[in-house]
């Protein structure tokens, strides 16, 4: 038998290079195993997403969030799904949640953006695209999440109040 957590690695391999059945089939074997698995019901919906099955893949994002409520990867994906079908204040209503639960995730910041334009709210979509990019940067120059210097100098000037 396969392990269970090289399956799950198997369905990401098979997600990456499109192979949506065979990811599929891997996660759905997978979730038999590990049914509370927040991320892995995300990714069954991105399989769903990109077939196009938006049914499908709204029931795997929702679930997933029954999982784990602050799972900012299936709220983005929800907003996706509803700016897809043309409901840009739902879209923006996942969006925001998102970002309320993890400021420094660019990719709502970037989605909300793109709703913004939409509607013609272009300082809101300017603010979110450069709010969006600074993100991507920090990622990039701190790919880690290590302490940023910003970081160490609002510790030392907490520890001084």
């Amino acid at each position: 038998m396969i392990p269970i957590k090289t399956i799950y690695e198997k369905a990401l391999k098979h997600l990456e290079y499109g192979e949506l059945d065979e990811a599929e089939e891997a996660l759905q074997l997978y979730l038999k195993e590990n049914p509370s698995d927040a991320m892995a019901h995300n990714k069954l919906g991105v399989v769903f997403a990109k077939r196009p099955n938006r049914v499908e893949a709204k029931r795997c994002f929702n679930e997933a969030l029954r999982q784990d409520v602050n799972l900012v990867h299936a709220l983005n994906n929800l907003g996706n799904i509803a700016r897809e079908e043309g409901e840009l204040e739902l879209a923006i209503e996942y969006y925001q949640k998102a970002i309320i639960i993890d400021p420094d995730y660019s990719l709502p910041h970037n989605n909300l953006g793109v709703v913004y334009k939409q509607l013609n709210r272009y300082r809101d979509f300017v603010r979110e695209i450069k709010t969006a990019k600074r993100l991507e940067n920090r990622k990039v120059l701190n790919p880690e999440r290590k302490q940023t210097f910003r970081d160490l100098l609002a510790k030392i000037w907490t520890k001084k109040r």
